[in-house]
């Protein structure tokens, strides 16, 4: 069997979680296949990635910049579908959100959430309505959907009318570097100075919900020695980040982009991982920190009551006093911290890459024996 690996969405140290689903999946599969043969469809920015593990991966170098989407969209609609008939492609699973709706092989598409629906983050609306036009038309074109999280198969069911029988729910599990830290790129990095601190991840995305957790932080700075690390891109358009940045000092500390290395020392040491999302398909990020060993706050919507399970304390997001609450309390009280670290390791031992790639490939194998069955 031959399969298509479409990873043209793929903007290293940008997409976030959509990259580590790719990375990691494609390393699960790996491991587990030696068999069929694979064919990862690449931007120009992302060519040198390791995503080509094993003697039956290859990649292909499509020769454009992807940071205008509609560059992407372009290529993926027009010329890909022509790429994958010249390499006689029997399956192609586009990861992100996108599939080649003219390609005449069999599909399978990952679509993590449906936050283009409701929330900024997408670009432009004019973006993220072409986003939602070509999701729709992904999920119906598609064989087969991939989904996250049951919370996210439900909207994919709902909302945009996939058959529930046409979606698989494959978890996601912690990223690789933290999984199996790499000894010879261990860091020491420290982002608060010495001081204790208590750790987020942003994006550019306005529903990571920032704003709320540096003002809720602001409530409870006199009351605990910590300081605020947000690790990231901050979200929202340049007036919006600079209010932001100006509240950067002694206490709050914007990072930017950190390498896998300094995210996984960053998580070591923190007391605290704080998740204020207003939606999440899946909520990568609190399982990352539950397998790091520090304990978790979040908010208590989306994917994320059913993925971070017993190991969190959850707040209502759209509260800055919720917020503040919760951090106060994760801070301060010892029992519940040691609760919280013992339950969300317990809970990240339910997710695995191995898992993952398992079950993909059992829907890679399914759609190939649909298609055999079609050709008898």
């Amino acid at each position: 069997m031959r399969v298509a690996l479409n990873l043209l969405y793929l903007i290293p140290g940008v997409v976030g979680g959509t990259e580590t689903y790719a990375r990691s999946l494609i390393h699960g599969i790996a491991a587990l296949d030696d068999e069929n043969e694979y064919v990862v469809f690449l931007n120009k920015f992302a060519a040198d990635i390791d995503i080509t593990p094993g003697p039956n991966f290859r990649r292909m170098i499509c020769p454009f910049v992807p940071l205008r989407r509609m560059v992407r969209y372009g290529w993926e609609q027009g010329i890909l579908p022509f790429q994958l008939g010249r390499e006689r492609i029997d399956i192609v699973h586009s990861l992100g959100y996108v599939a080649p709706l003219a390609a005449r092989s069999r599909q399978i598409v990952s679509v993590h959430d449906l936050n283009f629906l409701s929330h900024e983050g997408w670009g432009t609306s004019h973006g993220r309505r072409i986003l939602e036009f070509l999701v729709k038309r992904s999920v119906r074109r598609a064989d087969h959907v991939i989904t996250m999280s049951e919370f996210a198969r439900g909207g994919l069911i709902h909302e945009l009318g996939v058959p529930p029988e046409k979606v698989s729910v494959t978890h996601e599990a912690a990223g690789r570097h933290l999984e199996n830290p790499d000894p010879a790129t261990r860091s020491s990095y420290h982002p608060a100075g010495g001081r204790p601190y208590i750790i987020a991840f942003s994006a550019l995305s306005m529903h990571k919900n920032i704003a709320r957790l540096v003002s809720a932080f602001e409530q409870i700075q006199d009351i605990v020695p910590h300081s605020l690390v947000v690790v990231g891109n901050l979200p929202g358009n340049a007036d919006y980040r600079r209010k932001l940045r100006a509240k950067a000092g002694r206490r709050i500390h914007f990072t930017g982009y950190l390498s896998n290395a300094d995210i996984a020392s960053a998580l070591k040491g923190a007391s605290l991982f704080a998740f204020p999302s207003l939606y999440e398909g899946f909520g990568l990020p609190v399982i990352e920190a539950q397998q790091a060993g520090i304990p978790v706050t979040c908010s208590a919507v989306a994917a994320l009551p059913e993925v971070a399970g017993s190991g969190a304390h959850y707040f209502d997001p759209l509260s800055v006093e919720s917020i503040a609450a919760a951090l106060r309390k994760c801070l301060l009280d010892p029992d519940l911290r040691e609760v919280l670290v013992r339950e969300g390791y317990n809970n990240a031992r339910r997710f695995s890459w191995e898992k993952t790639a398992r079950e993909t490939l059992a829907i890679y194998e399914a759609i190939a024996a649909r298609k055999a069955e079609t050709a008898a």
